[in-house]
């Protein structure tokens, strides 16, 4: 039997019914919250500036168009220098730029703000983060990922598994010339990824640190990105790698064979924990979709996807279950706690002083 609503029911219900794409937004966001919303219908499509490829984008994404399917979202994987190269490039030709930055070269991100390129943009989930996620006004982390010790385990047995740098230094200078050219890290003298790293582990190790990279020095060969690392630590052409960035290696370890091949760690005489810093430039086209973006990143929803898509969760409120790799309590836990993180922050003295520390690292392992 055929059942009809009355013509005042009927209009009851729709009125009661959600429209396609409305947002039902989170209490604590404030009421003129809707009017970015509302904004962003009336813009073009979100262009972002990444160093994360499209497979950690994937679950973000698919999440963000959800709420807002109006937004078409074009992301751009880049180098960390190419992020900000282009922008400069692109505002001083008068063509369009980035609409949202990512980037985790912490110098990069204070030159950006120190020539009053960002917006100092006040996110209502702001509250919701811890404080070293929030490294300067308008600056927020996208995650918190750690950077491990990978070795081979066919060419290091298991017993002898470097669990610190401190282990790797006694193991290589116990056998200079059979690890000589067979280990790798990132280069600190040329990669601002490398010198954010180094940086943040010689301001919390002290001259300890130079000292343990002056014999790493004697063995060590340098790249300039972690993908490299990983596929010739698994080929056997390095035997190991630290400071090596997990999120990297992470998708590699899904493969059985390789699972079998690579082994890794957390450093327990410090963890480096690279913050990938994420801002809305003041010159973006779609600064409505782009608040909305940045909203929906740093949200607990945000940060389930970021790490459905390999990186690392730092909210509190993400449990260990919802993601399928690491979230940041759990890898303070399994470095041994808290004090054995290093927490990359964006210190100011880095960029008056950056090229100083990039030439000594150069001299100490022979880049001069």
């Amino acid at each position: 039997m055929k059942m009809f609503l009355a013509p005042t029911v009927l209009a009851a219900a729709l009125a009661l019914a959600p429209a396609a794409g409305a947002q039902t937004l989170p209490d604590y966001y404030p009421k003129e919250y809707s009017q970015i919303v509302e904004g962003s219908k009336k813009e073009n499509k979100l262009v972002i500036y990444s160093i994360m490829a499209e497979y950690n984008w994937r679950p973000v994404i698919e999440g963000f168009k959800k709420k807002y399917p109006w937004i078409d979202v074009q992301t751009l994987d880049l180098g960390s220098g190419e992020v900000f190269e282009r922008f400069y490039a692109e505002k001083a030709s008068g063509a369009r730029t980035g609409d949202l930055m990512i980037n985790g070269a912490v110098d990069k991100w204070l030159q950006f703000a120190g020539r009053g390129e960002l917006l100092e943009y006040e996110s209502p989930e702001a509250a919701k983060v811890p404080d070293w996620s929030k490294p300067r006004k308008g600056i927020y982390s996208v995650s918190a990922d750690p950077m491990v010790i990978v070795y081979n385990k066919a060419l290091i047995p298991e017993a002898q598994a470097p669990k610190s740098l401190a282990d790797l230094v006694k193991m290589t200078s116990a056998a200079p010339a059979k690890y000589k050219n067979k280990i790798t890290t990132y280069n600190a003298g040329t990669e601002a990824f490398g010198l954010a790293i180094n940086w943040a582990y010689v301001k919390k190790n002290g001259d300890k640190a130079w000292d343990q990279f002056a014999e790493m020095a004697k063995v060590v060969r340098p790249e300039g990105s972690a993908g490299p690392m990983v596929e010739k630590i698994t080929a056997g052409e390095y035997m190991a790698g630290y400071f090596v960035s997990a999120i990297v290696l992470y998708p590699r370890l899904n493969d059985p064979a390789r699972a079998r091949i690579l082994g890794w760690s957390f450093p327990t005489d410090g963890t480096p924990i690279i913050i990938r810093g994420m801002g809305i430039p003041k010159a973006a086209t779609n600064m409505n979709s782009a608040k909305l973006m940045l909203d929906h990143i740093i949200s607990h929803e945000g940060q389930v996807a970021f790490g459905k898509g390999g990186l690392t969760p730092y909210r509190a409120d993400v449990k260990d279950d919802e993601v399928p790799r690491y979230t940041f309590s759990r890898v303070a836990k399994e470095a041994g706690g808290e004090q054995n993180l290093v927490i990359v922050d964006y210190d100011q003295d880095i960029v008056a002083k950056g090229p100083e520390f990039q030439a000594k690292w150069k001299k100490v392992f022979g880049q001069n």
